[in-house]
């Protein structure tokens, strides 16, 4: 184990440049306090990510690498190809990009192990069988290789269309979002739309149309969404947006609709699909620049009110949300940070009177999973998510302690499944490299949904961090950025 963490001590790196924001939210918190404290007022919108800003041939080639041990059950999420299974993992990725005024690139070929040691678990059944926990690869030791957050993309400024696996984030959360997450791996797909935000004088806007089919779900669904938002600098900066996903599968009785129907099904009369299942998602989201203040609200229908009365009768019918905000400069502190974040997917509670839809509830499209876990909320159907930080942001460290509470099922059984779990981020910039230790505890109480069993984990992360392009581009000639 020494000699493997020595070879990642020495060959580690990522990008530390942000001419790219990938969906991870694992930097969203420096990236926005950087910009709140610098006043740049037009970086603050990171709800539709990736974010590919325009360069002039520039060349970025970085390296990653991470180990962690994980005593229990698969945990953690929003890791997208990194299955934290039970015992010891080592994730390796070289990443290069190419910014371009007409083009841009970029390709990470990677390399995962994970031991994935088998433990006693009691299965859950339907949706609850694809939350995080479940060890759904029986598969020890557990590798995965090939190639992730590659995308090619042909630009003329801000207006981009092109393919991609990269993962996606659609919301202003930085813990969960109704529509889109990096929960799952990346899935190729078709976009076109803007890369990052076009403004014309006070107003910024950007838009994206994704088209795929999804060859690691059950009936390889086909997938189309729809996403938009526009921000007013005033003051407060004022963004509304909304993202409208339908997934649809191609049945016997439709074999005559052709692939170009069934890709623009979006703009189509949606009876030429077969089965279908479709979320709708609006953002409200208010940037107090002069306080460093961001206040959001996500609020998403999985189902549709037969008529108004309908609406009166049953207000919260199908209905799934979250409100959150990310207080920087807190307690006038530039340093010091505040976050809070809930999520509510429970189902309607009328659902007794009015049958609901339940989020992610539909077992033809596995419970929008793919390969094996949701690319939206992690804590899936019927459930609720609180997340809490607060911690110490600059730029040489930052230490941020947070708490999770989450439960499952909490209409579908009594008592619910509840999860708590409680984590250190800590990060050090030594020289050129950064450092990042993180460490969580967990607590699940009611462990499929069987009254008083409980499991108990914990996961410690390393990992060290490195921009070596000019490092080693520049001196071989090769680049010059």
């Amino acid at each position: 184990m020494l000699k493997i963490l020595l070879i990642l001590v020495f060959f580690s790196s990522q990008i530390k440049a942000q001419d790219i924001i990938s969906a991870d939210p694992y930097k969203i918190i420096e990236y926005e306090q950087k910009n709140y404290i610098q006043n740049n007022i037009y970086l603050l919108q990171t709800m539709f990510r990736p974010i590919i800003y325009e360069s002039r041939n520039k060349w970025y080639l970085n390296i990653r690498n991470e180990i962690h041990y994980n005593s229990s059950a698969p945990n953690l999420e929003n890791m997208s190809d990194r299955l934290v299974g039970k015992g010891f993992g080592t994730f390796n990725s070289l990443n290069m990009h190419y910014l371009g005024k007409f083009i841009s690139f970029s390709i990470e070929p990677f390399y995962y192990l994970n031991q994935n040691l088998i433990l006693e678990q009691n299965n859950k059944q339907s949706s609850f069988f694809y939350l995080n926990d479940n060890r759904y690869k029986n598969i020890s030791p557990y590798k995965k290789y090939g190639l992730r957050e590659s995308q090619i993309y042909l630009r003329y400024k801000e207006f981009a269309f092109g393919l991609s696996n990269s993962n996606m984030w659609w919301g202003p959360g930085i813990h969960t979002s109704l529509s889109m997450t990096n929960n799952t791996i990346g899935f190729p797909y078709l976009m076109i739309g803007t890369l990052r935000e076009k403004k014309i004088r006070k107003i910024g806007f950007n838009f994206r149309y994704i088209i795929t089919q999804l060859n690691k779900t059950n009936n390889d669904p086909y997938y189309n969404a729809f996403s938009f938002r526009l921000t007013f600098y005033s003051d407060p900066i004022f963004t509304i947006g909304f993202n409208n996903n339908i997934l649809f599968t191609k049945l016997s009785d439709i074999e005559n609709v052709s692939n170009l129907e069934l890709a623009t099904l979006f703009f189509r009369n949606s009876s030429i699909a077969g089965h279908k299942y479709q979320t709708f998602s609006s953002y409200f989201v208010f940037d107090f620049s002069k306080i460093s203040l961001k206040v959001f609200f996500e609020i998403g229908s999985t189902d549709k009110w037969l008529d108004f009365t309908d609406y009166l009768n049953y207000p919260d019918h199908g209905i799934g949300s979250i409100f959150g905000f990310r207080q920087y400069n807190f307690l006038n502190n530039k340093y010091l940070i505040l976050g809070f974040e809930y999520a509510r997917l429970m189902q309607s509670s009328f659902w007794e009177k009015r049958p609901t839809m339940n989020w992610y509830g539909n077992p033809i499209f596995d419970y929008s999973t793919y390969d094996g876990r949701r690319w939206a909320a992690h804590s899936g159907s019927d459930s609720d998510d609180l997340y809490i930080y607060f911690g110490y942001q600059s730029e040489k460290w930052s230490f941020i302690p947070s708490l999770n509470y989450e439960r499952h099922g909490i209409l579908y059984k009594r008592p619910a499944e509840v999860k708590i779990e409680f984590r250190i981020d800590l990060k050090y910039k030594l020289n050129e490299y950064y450092l990042n230790i993180y460490f969580e505890k967990e607590w699940l109480e009611h462990e499929s949904f069987i009254a008083n069993k409980w499991r108990v984990g914990n996961v410690i992360w390393f990992g060290i961090e490195r921009d070596i392009t000019n490092m080693l581009f520049n001196k071989k000639g090769l680049v010059n950025n």
